[in-house]
């Protein structure tokens, strides 16, 4: 009986497409998710040391891999908090690029397409901002917190570009407005007398973009954003769950998609361990595993999962060898990636490195991530836009040799 329903609901969602919803075609939840979280890992996070453990190996470093809540599924000793929030969690742990170098790989894996010699490619915020983001919110749709630089591009409008804030209490610092006194006031205008007729001479892009910038900025400060930004309104219980700086930021992030922000981009840096990485990877995964594995059960116990899709990658992976320094150098054949939320399934594994590490069994290509993170979403990969006078796909599969994404589809 299983089959012959399995048979009904791909032939319905195939044969009256044109007039079923999104989400039933793609056979997803009826909710249809509105916004996403990025957890950047700047510098290239070990999955050895994360989310493929080598216990057995000697390139396993000594750290042991634990049990998780879904049965069969292990990760590492440092992400205990995590591995009781696996049933919401994907692991693909064969994502394959072909760039070493920091920089560029940073904007293959935030923009999740080749690079090319035209203009630079969107970010993965800046398609989900324009895509899931309501046009009229006063609350910006694209927020990143202590993140690196994020790929821009004129193509999209500038409300869908990121928005840069400082984390932890800082950020909230920011934004607490202080009473402007008459003398202010004064000034502000004056200044505003002295610069407009030079400004009205010259067409001064750049400086017509920052007055729009300052009047956006007046109006978050009305806005429920601000008080998103307050992580101090919490329960303690909560804040002290959610750990240290980065874990503040992830409890921010929470409290912006439910104030109605559509992507936020968080950064956990540092992770560039060359040298000293069992040291440096326990650091850090000290802050990450219960910022994230609060995020997650945070969502789930408030039913916002289905409908915010979350990622965890950097730019790349780390070796599974250690050099000399005993740490691990940069590695792009076979790394991983973590999702959750959305249309996604959860509790799922995708790929294979092996014993030690250094196989790549069920490869992921970046236009197979990014259709993936697409259809979790429920946004069109075989869309569209016109850059430099081209048409390119949200999900493109230049320079794969293929002419059209799929996504993982056993993660769904």
């Amino acid at each position: 009986m299983s089959g012959r329903r399995d048979f009904l609901r791909f032939a319905l969602g195939a044969g009256a497409g044109c007039l079923l919803p999104r989400s039933v075609q793609g056979l997803q939840e009826p909710r249809k998710a509105r916004a996403a979280i990025l957890l950047w890992m700047g510098g290239g996070p070990s999955q050895t040391d994360t989310w493929d453990p080598k216990p057995e190996s000697p390139n396993g470093g000594g750290l042991k891999a634990i049990d998780t809540a879904v049965p069969g599924i292990r990760i590492s000793e440092l992400l205990p908090v995590c591995a009781s929030q696996m049933k919401h969690l994907s692991v693909l742990r064969t994502l394959v690029t072909r760039e070493t170098e920091h920089e560029r790989a940073e904007k293959i894996m935030q923009s999740f397409v080749p690079l090319t010699c035209f203009e630079e490619d969107p970010a993965l915020g800046t398609v989900v901002s324009y895509e899931l983001g309501k046009r009229d919110s006063p609350i910006p749709r694209f927020i990143a917190i202590d993140a690196p630089r994020i790929p821009e591009t004129r193509v999209f409008p500038e409300e869908d570009l990121p928005v840069y804030f400082g984390g932890g209490e800082e950020a909230a610092a920011k934004l607490r407005r202080p009473e402007e006194s008459p003398r202010d006031q004064d000034r502000r205008a004056l200044l505003a007398e002295q610069t407009g007729e030079w400004e009205g001479k010259r067409k001064q892009t750049e400086v017509a973009r920052i007055r729009e910038r300052v009047a956006k900025a007046d109006e978050v400060l009305k806005s429920p954003f601000a008080r998103a930004f307050d992580a101090r309104q919490e329960p303690e219980d909560v804040r002290k769950a959610y750990g240290g700086r980065f874990g503040q930021n992830c409890l921010i992030a929470r409290r912006l998609v439910e104030a109605g922000c559509t992507f936020v981009q968080i950064g956990l840096h540092g992770w560039d361990t060359h040298a000293d990485d069992a040291g440096r990877a326990r650091r850090l995964c000290e802050e990450l595993d219960p910022g994230m594995g609060s995020l997650v059960r945070d969502l789930a116990v408030r039913d916002l999962l289905r409908e915010t899709v979350v990622v965890w990658c950097g730019e790349f992976g780390r070796s599974p060898l250690m050099n000399e320094g005993r740490g691990r150098d940069h590695w792009t054949r076979g790394f991983s990636v973590v999702l959750a939320g959305g249309a996604l399934a959860g509790g799922r594994v995708h790929g294979d490195t092996g014993p030690s590490g250094v196989e790549c069994k069920n490869p992921v290509l970046h236009h197979q991530l990014s259709a993936t993170l697409y259809k979790a979403l429920g946004i069109d990969f075989d869309k569209k836009y016109d850059q430099a006078g081209r048409k390119v796909k949200y999900s493109s599969p230049y320079g794969s040799g293929v002419s059209r994404s799929n996504p993982v589809n056993d993660l769904f």
